[in-house]
């Protein structure tokens, strides 16, 4: 925990030095630079951009885009102010461009971070179509991929998640200026997986740290309510395909939080000596771990986790709930009814708890789909409910 009070404290310090003038979103919020550098990675055509879209959104390209690198500071788990890269797609226009934070998915390899912007990325994809058709389209790396990929990734740890993603902005917002790139009032927020998470806890930062006016957040698919869904997780019998992404929700957490659980205190003990021999928790996925809860945790974690005498685990899941505040800007959640991965009480919980506290929230509901063909309904969906705004 003496680590995590350390990051609270020395980034709130950074946001008041660095980040004080929040008075206005289509302002540089900050006065002083938190952009590093940038690049350019490369300039698409139209026709470049409509043949890597692959028809996943239900338009075709209306601009040329340039493609940036940019490198950023932020501060990690540790209180360290390191610096992190992100992309930046930005359409070739002579007008005001709304801004668009994307926030990706799990990832398990440096080489799909945005910025490494490969062919088949949803970077390089949907991100690409997004901007041709007016978008500033900014997309973080988060800490552990691209420049900061010498640094373990805080895997579904909301207050880093939203942090970074929040200098992201910051950042962004100096590249325009610098490049005289003239950016609306209007501020779009999105992600899917982990990326709705991050989503979710960006807005929730935007909010409580600035003075920007969110036109309109779409997390999707996210896992809000940490708690819930791993009671659900660990107290099942059955074989799960994503168990081995809990182990790095749970490795993170061990790590962050200063709990220091040894693996032997988790799982049983072959599979401890597994989870041993990994030195990064990126490498979990692939890893031929027991995919049923009640054969792979030891009965005392099991029991301790669900009754809340394990209070260190307990404590910090329920930090990292993003499920059950009130928005000042609206929210559209998305999720599939068939989703096994990022189960669906995930986004239930959050539309309910939050429409109970008056937020300004709506839902999009895929009945029978799962966590992965949700993703190409909800792409093409939210650039729709993005486009109604304009």
């Amino acid at each position: 925990m003496q680590i995590f009070l350390k990051f609270l404290g020395f980034f709130t310090l950074y946001i008041i030095v660095c980040c004080t003038n929040t008075t206005d979103d289509s302002e540089n919020p900050s006065d002083t630079s938190a952009l590093v550098s940038s690049t350019l990675v490369t300039e698409l055509s139209i026709d470049d951009i409509n043949n890597r879209a692959g028809g996943a959104i239900n338009t075709t390209a209306s601009n040329e885009v340039d493609v940036y690198k940019i490198i950023y500071k932020t501060v990690n788990v540790d209180g360290d102010l390191i610096n992190v890269s992100g992309l930046v797609l930005v359409p070739e226009l002579n007008e005001e461009i709304p801004l668009l934070s994307y926030q990706h998915g799990t990832i398990t390899n440096s080489s799909q971070a945005p910025s490494f912007f490969s062919n088949t990325s949803v970077a390089s994809r949907e991100g690409a179509m997004i901007a041709s058709n007016g978008y500033a389209v900014i997309m973080p790396d988060y800490i552990g991929y691209g420049e900061s990929s010498d640094q373990l990734h805080p895997y579904e740890h909301a207050a880093t998640l939203a942090s970074t993603s929040y200098d992201m902005i910051v950042a962004a917002k100096e590249f325009f200026e610098e490049k005289n790139i003239t950016i609306s009032n209007q501020l779009f927020l999105t992600g899917y997986s982990e990326g709705g998470g991050a989503t979710m806890a960006l807005h929730k930062y935007i909010e409580k740290n600035s003075d920007w006016v969110v036109t309109m957040s779409a997390p999707a698919s996210g896992a809000y309510n940490k708690t819930a869904f791993s009671l659900d997780v660990i107290n099942r019998d059955e074989n799960l395909s994503f168990l081995s992404f809990y182990i790095w929700v749970l490795d993170t957490y061990n790590r962050i939080y200063e709990i220091n659980r040894p693996w032997e205190d988790i799982v049983i003990a072959d599979q401890a000596a597994l989870l041993n021999s990994i030195s990064d928790p990126m490498l979990f996925p692939a890893t031929a771990i027991n995919t049923n809860p009640s054969q792979l945790f030891t009965t005392s974690f099991i029991n301790n986790f669900s009754n809340e005498s394990d209070t260190e685990f307990t404590e910090a899941f329920i930090d990292n709930n993003l499920f059950d505040w009130t928005p000042q800007y609206p929210i559209t959640l998305y999720y599939g009814t068939a989703d096994d991965f990022v189960i669906p009480l995930n986004s239930i919980s959050a539309f309910d708890a939050i429409e109970a506290n008056g937020g300004t929230i709506s839902r999009v509901i895929y009945d029978g789909e799962n966590h992965f063909t949700t993703f190409d309904l909800y792409i093409n969906d939210v650039f729709n409910l993005f486009e109604s705004f304009r």
